[in-house]
């Protein structure tokens, strides 16, 4: 449920009303052989990145059984595939230059593909030997459940996975929100070889598969290539269970988790704003001058400037297709973490209140425009990630090249107006990691 942010300040001065300097031709495109994908033809480098989802396949639909299962099999389908062992399969990426990464996400399971142009065939090659041929042998499930073992043993140590894991369990109880998309050791040493690859053939189909290419090549070329490649996928996904949303949380809850650190890590929570809400660019402005903003948001100024209590903190409006929040953290001091609480929930009253002003209304805006342009309409990579996101969410592409019209369209006294109603700071949920939690 984290979200990171690129903030690049620097480009305040640009003024009020800036335009967006990149608008990307995004074309739909379909295949002789019945795929589709979104492109963008960019020729300022050699290179091409190609992202393939597969929507309905996340964390969020296993069986509380083999919880884990999607980030398992992403491990195992690196360890080999096609005619190539583990070994074979790293070494012609590495020869070729290719990053292929997968990545089980919340509703989705995703993979990441980055190369030279010249060698896009080699590419898509090894992608389609990864999800249609992996190898799935003894060897390969023996190390991937090696690697689980440490990665578990790791996670035991990190402040910010515990505290993530907590805060996801209060807000959404039985929820599969709730569940953490790596399992536990004990659903991942469950896992057989059934498993990963009924998952695979119960998941990578045409039926649940978004495609979004960028970079520079044609868009026949990229069609030929994924006709030749991915054409052969089963057709139709199995049926998926059917998820609630969840976006009431109940009465506010807490919880200390004891760590031996100097720094207490505390998440917090509450309610959030969905995406197909009139509301959610009033709130995409509300919470980024709240806790987006770096040392200029309204949180880092009262905590961090005046108050001194805090090395950093934020907070942002995370949108899931089942479920929405308002979450961030807060590092500090263990003998200053109950203070840190008190001015957070007091911030969010003054704001909820009182509104904001014009001057930061404006810089707000500003800020997002220019996050906007240079972080994600600024690289090949950004650009495919950025499609394929709103391809899996069900989304308008047409908003990309309108962001800087619609933030622009904000009003203030609309924003301030849903500050009174969104901000609940009496409802927040909080989990704290570090000493504080002594003899609990």
């Amino acid at each position: 449920m984290r979200v990171s942010k690129l903030l690049f300040l620097l480009f305040f001065c640009l003024g009020f009303n800036l335009q967006a300097s990149s608008h990307l031709n995004i074309e739909e495109v379909n295949t002789n052989k019945g795929l589709k994908f979104l492109f963008v033809e960019n020729r300022d480098l050699p290179k091409v990145s190609l992202n393939i989802s597969f929507k309905d396949a996340g964390c969020v639909y296993e069986s509380a059984e083999k919880q884990g299962l999607a980030w398992f099999t992403s491990l195992v389908i690196q360890e080999g595939a096609g005619k190539n062992d583990a070994k074979a399969f790293v070494k012609k990426l590495e020869d070729k230059g290719i990053s292929l990464n997968f990545i089980a996400g919340l509703e989705a399971f995703r993979v990441l593909l980055n190369t030279l142009s010249e060698n896009l065939e080699d590419a898509i090659s090894l992608l389609s030997d990864a999800i249609m041929r992996p190898k799935v042998d003894p060897e390969g499930l023996n190390r991937v459940f090696e690697k689980a073992k440490v990665n578990f043993n790791n996670f035991e140590k990190d402040p910010y996975f515990i505290a993530a894991k907590e805060l996801d369990t209060l807000l959404f109880k039985k929820h599969p929100y709730s569940r953490n998309r790596y399992g536990t050791l004990d659903t991942i040493m469950s896992i057989t070889r059934d498993d990963v690859l009924t998952y695979i053939k119960r998941s990578f189909t045409k039926d649940n598969i978004v495609i979004s290419v960028v970079g520079c090549a044609t868009k026949e070329e990229v069609s030929t290539l994924l006709d030749k490649y991915l054409s052969k996928l089963p057709s139709k996904r199995s049926k998926v269970r059917k998820i609630s949303v969840k976006n009431e949380f109940g009465p506010a809850e807490s919880k200390s988790v004891f760590m031996d650190i100097p720094q207490s890590v505390i998440l917090f929570a509450q309610k959030g704003m969905a995406y197909e809400d009139s509301n959610y660019y009033n709130a995409s402005v509300l919470i980024n001058a709240l806790g987006g903003m770096g040392l200029n948001s309204i949180l880092m100024k009262e905590l961090r400037q005046n108050l001194g209590i805090t090395y950093g903190i934020s907070a942002s409006n995370i949108t899931n297709k089942h479920g929405n929040v308002i979450s961030g953290f807060i590092s500090t001091d263990s003998s200053t973490a109950d203070k840190a609480i008190l001015a957070l929930k007091d911030t969010f009253s003054r704001i909820k209140n009182e509104g904001m002003d014009e001057q930061l209304f404006k810089d707000t805006k500003i800020s997002l425009v220019n996050n906007f342009t240079f972080s994600f309409l600024s690289n090949n990579v950004s650009i495919a990630m950025l499609l394929d996101n709103m391809q899996i969410n069900d989304r308008d592409v047409n908003n990309i090249n309108n962001y800087t019209n619609i933030i622009n369209d904000v009003q203030l006294e609309e924003v301030n107006k849903l500050a009174n109603s969104l901000l609940d700071p009496e409802n927040l949920f909080f989990v704290e990691v570090g000493r504080n939690a002594q003899g609990q």
